[in-house]
């Protein structure tokens, strides 16, 4: 089944002058129930912008991008942001957890905004604690946890609610390798136990070698695409060699070679 599907994405920024930027330059993509999906590209090439609109949260010049049949443009206010509560989970870079509220209510928020009752919402956060580690710090406020920890509780917030997809901006960008290892491991099993179906970007090709496939971009256009077979490590490989291909900056490349499985 097509969970997302995008269809000649255009994005333009202008100004009142005559100077415009194309950030995003016809792209189509596909991503189907289960799917693991990467989008990699160099800085300014139009991943974030794509994540964006994927993610309803930006629109698009031109084109179309429907979400299991919805297309996100002919609904409004309220039915849009209820459509992005209920079928999206969202993973940032940030981690985006209210300090005031315990690890346990930033991560069943998505539940209470829903009205789910207590038993299903202690069912539903007992598994996700449970798979992603941090049964032990539901009580703490986040500033009382680590950087991993908040990362694992924010990824856990995205996916209690099952969502239909669920879109991560750059979700290592603030761990350190052990952190970003853990959360990574955990994320795939999500996706190859439970179906999970999700979007990444990501500049780290380590990070990028536990999705099923990437999709490079540059210049607001796809470039390339590559799939993992069962060789993981191969697979960071042809990541390496697709990123020196197309010119990817020498700080990702030097960074990523100084990291090892």
């Amino acid at each position: 089944m097509v969970v997302l599907e995008a269809k000649a994405v255009c994005k333009v920024y202008g100004s009142r002058g005559t100077v415009y930027h194309r950030a995003l330059d016809g792209i189509d993509l596909q991503v189907h129930a289960g799917e693991f999906v990467g989008i990699m590209g160099p800085s300014g090439s139009g991943k974030t912008t794509l994540l964006n609109i994927l993610a309803t949260i930006d629109e698009p010049t031109a084109g179309s991008v429907r979400l299991k049949g919805t297309d996100p443009r002919q609904l409004r206010g309220d039915e849009l942001a209820l459509f992005r509560r209920r079928q999206l989970g969202f993973i940032f870079q940030d981690y985006n957890l209210l300090d005031t509220l315990s690890i346990r209510d930033n991560i069943i928020l998505p539940l209470a905004l829903d009205k789910v009752s207590v038993s299903e919402i202690e069912r539903k956060l007992q598994v996700v604690a449970s798979s992603f580690h941090i049964e032990h710090i539901l009580d703490k406020r986040p500033s009382q946890t680590s950087g991993g920890e908040q990362q694992r509780a924010a990824a856990a917030r995205a996916l209690i609610h099952e969502p239909m997809l669920v879109l991560a901006d750059e979700p290592t960008g603030n761990l350190d390798s052990k952190s970003a290892k853990e959360l990574m491991e955990i994320l795939s099993r999500q996706n190859e136990e439970r179906n999970v179906t999700i979007t990444m970007v990501t500049h780290d090709p380590l990070v990028a070698s536990y999705c099923q496939r990437i999709l490079f971009i540059r210049d607001g256009r796809i470039y390339s695409e590559v799939r993992r077979g069962s060789n993981r490590h191969a697979f960071y490989q042809q990541i390496l060699d697709v990123l020196s291909l197309m010119g990817g900056s020498s700080h990702d490349l030097a960074s990523a070679g100084n990291k090892q499985h």
